[in-house]
């Protein structure tokens, strides 16, 4: 029977990450690691300059709420309370997705470079997949799913997939099961901290 959906906890402070192959194939015919981390892509320049503009403009127009909360009538002061902690907290959030975005982007750079400097000397396990755990969209779709894997001489390893954009999701049936082979591309010198690549076959595809 198979696992019933959770939420993926793993995050991609580590580099720990899933590639979903059409086939799985065999180290020695793909002959190197990939070349890249596959991340999800970020806001450019241009588009953190936009948020942060609107950001201005709506915190803005959150202070000049929140002073014509203060100043006019109102049912009283825990009325201008619980709309100033509204008011106040909206704009906040805003600022911390920016901030947030900013610095996941920053980490993601950073484990891009520190792979590019591995992938050339990656050497490559194979492994089985032990558990699966993902995240579903409201029309049933997987929107992001977190595999533990077994090397034959190691530990457990957690990687995720997510997609490249918002509506790349996935089928349930085209997450590997447990059971499914995999195969695990990491540092020569096994660096605990080092990121690394765990590449999958979608089963759906027949061949």
């Amino acid at each position: 029977m198979p696992p019933m959906p959770t939420p993926a906890t793993h995050d991609d402070a580590d580099g720990y990450v899933v590639h979903l192959l059409p086939r799985l194939g065999t180290a020695s015919s793909t002959g190197h690691a990939p070349e890249a981390l596959r991340f999800p892509r970020r806001l450019g320049v241009t588009g953190r300059v936009a948020f942060a503009l609107f950001n201005t403009l709506a915190t803005a127009g959150a202070a000049l709420a929140i002073f014509a909360l203060w100043t006019g009538e109102t049912p009283g002061w825990w009325f201008n309370v619980i709309f100033t902690v509204m008011i106040g907290g909206l704009a906040v959030a805003l600022w911390a997705i920016l901030i947030g975005s900013i610095e996941q982007a920053n980490l993601e750079r950073h484990l891009q470079t520190v792979w590019r400097e591995i992938a050339p000397r990656a050497v490559a396990a194979t492994a089985r997949v032990t558990e699966r755990r993902w995240v579903l969209a409201e029309d049933g779709s997987v929107t992001s799913f977190a595999l533990v894997v077994q090397p034959p001489d190691g530990r457990p390893l957690c990687a995720r997939w997510r997609p490249d954009t918002s509506r790349d999701c996935l089928l349930q049936s085209q997450v590997p099961g447990v059971g499914s082979e995999a195969r695990v591309w990491r540092a020569p010198d096994g660096l605990v901290a080092a990121p690394l690549v765990v590449e999958v076959a979608d089963p759906t595809i027949v061949g």
